[in-house]
């Protein structure tokens, strides 16, 4: 026991170590901290809270402090917190397994008290801050980035496509402020109860009960949100409330309320068409985007077309093509589009890799071809395939059309001097030059 407790002793002294030298990287503090909830189940913040008092520690059990010791190795690469050098392999087997259990933690099913009913699909209640906190740091209401304002992305070694919340934090400690202050002025939380098949819910004499497998997602307020977790972190006994609009929404309805709500820290114009969008060619776009050769592919997020990201277009560009080109006036027009473009886009992309997916960077420098204001023409092809052989076009034709182009940079050809020119111009003129010579190129090679 003796030793175990030396061991314990050793490496709380190096513990402060690490933190002085994590602290100064955000992006692995939030990687400590998402191991820390998402394997070991610890709330949500528990290791900003460490790095803000390091006496927290002192609540670890023994198993807590072994899987901290394992994360902090696995994410700074630093020996001098290696567990093998303080604990034996079978305790350290033995924390691997180790989940942490709070007492205040909260589980389903859950019931919102004192809550009216407006319709069949709203509702409306006031909650605690701290009842709003328990509710978001249980996980049991989340963030779902389809329906929430741009995110922050990097590619991580696998080449896979991270993604994390973009809070603006001026914005959340003005919120702090002016809650210390007494002077944050009620406002509303809109959460969702996600309609899509897995939901359970039944509201009874004023409660509005949650069952297993019901995901609740948070639609607007993730900075008030913020504020509530940081002003608790500060002054656990802090009083206040806030009054939390329920929605019971597809993912669509949801998609469309975030769009109206955008009054404070403005959505990009192209994430508001995103959530907004209607139009028989935005429904066929956010379907088609699923396709493994278009997933995280298509901006929808922000207007600018992110080449660190090997994104190809953006949402507007792919839904005012389709609109304009195909102009589907029915359901049965989308589907029909959506299925005939999936195959297109799918057999295009795979068919040119280097272009569109291996070396981008290299293509760029020499072709058009990955341009986002390409996707105007490649559309057009579409639809010349499309009115020439229906449905079950032969997909050779794709390449054929493609290669027959000339899209080389800097050739002086009609479709060069169109992309060169396009900073003399606004983007709708240049994306008709783009529709109107592959219009006339279509034509003449399906003939």
């Amino acid at each position: 026991m003796a030793e175990e407790n030396a061991k314990i002793h050793d490496i709380m002294d190096i513990f402060p170590q690490i933190f002085a030298i994590i602290a100064k990287n955000n992006e692995q503090v939030r990687e400590v901290d998402d191991l820390l909830s998402s394997i070991y189940k610890y709330p949500i913040s528990t290791f900003n809270e460490i790095l803000v008092n390091n006496e927290k520690l002192e609540q670890f059990e023994k198993q807590g402090l072994i899987a901290l010791s394992v994360i902090l190795h696995k994410v700074t690469g630093l020996e001098i917190i290696n567990p093998t050098s303080f604990f034996s392999q079978k305790d350290i087997n033995k924390a691997l397994k180790y989940r942490f259990e709070d007492e205040d933690a909260i589980s389903f099913p859950y019931a919102f008290e004192g809550v009216l009913r407006t319709s069949d699909k709203e509702y409306i209640t006031v909650m605690s801050y701290k009842d709003i906190a328990k509710l978001w740091l249980s996980k049991i209401l989340t963030y779902n980035f389809e329906t929430q304002r741009a995110s922050k992305k990097k590619i991580n070694a696998k080449g896979e496509i991270k993604r994390t919340p973009t809070i603006i934090q001026k914005s959340v400690k003005n919120i702090v402020k002016l809650m210390k202050e007494g002077k944050f002025l009620p406002s509303t939380l809109v959460i969702n109860i996600l309609k899509d098949g897995t939901d359970s819910v039944e509201y009874e004499n004023g409660d509005l009960i949650i069952d297993e497998g019901t995901k609740l997602n948070l639609i607007d307020g993730m900075h008030r949100m913020q504020g509530i977790l940081a002003v608790l972190e500060e002054l656990p006994d802090f009083e206040g409330s806030m009054e939390v609009s329920i929605r019971h929404y597809t993912l669509n309805e949801a998609r469309y309320l975030i769009g109206l709500l955008n009054t404070v820290n403005r959505f990009d114009k192209n994430l508001v068409r995103f959530n907004t969008d209607d139009t028989f060619g935005g429904l066929i776009v956010k379907d088609l985007i699923q396709i493994k050769e278009l997933k995280d592919r298509v901006e929808t997020e922000s207007t600018a077309v992110k080449k660190t990201l090997n994104m190809l277009t953006n949402y507007s560009v792919l839904s005012d093509s389709i609109n304009i080109t195909f102009n589907p006036e029915t359901t049965k027009d989308q589907y029909d589009i959506t299925d005939f473009l999936k195959k297109f886009y799918g057999y295009l992309i795979a068919s040119y890799p280097d272009d569109f997916t291996k070396k981008m960077a290299e293509s760029r420098k020499v072709s058009w071809i990955n341009h986002h204001n390409m996707f105007v023409g490649w559309t057009v092809i579409a639809k010349g395939l499309f009115d020439k052989y229906g449905k079950d076009f032969p997909v050779d034709e794709i390449t054929r059309i493609v290669d027959s182009l000339d899209l080389q940079k800097g050739t002086g050809s009609a479709i060069d001097k169109i992309m060169i020119e396009q900073g003399n111009r606004n983007s709708n003129q240049s994306k008709a030059l783009i529709r109107k010579f592959f219009e006339e190129k279509v034509s003449e090679l399906l003939s």
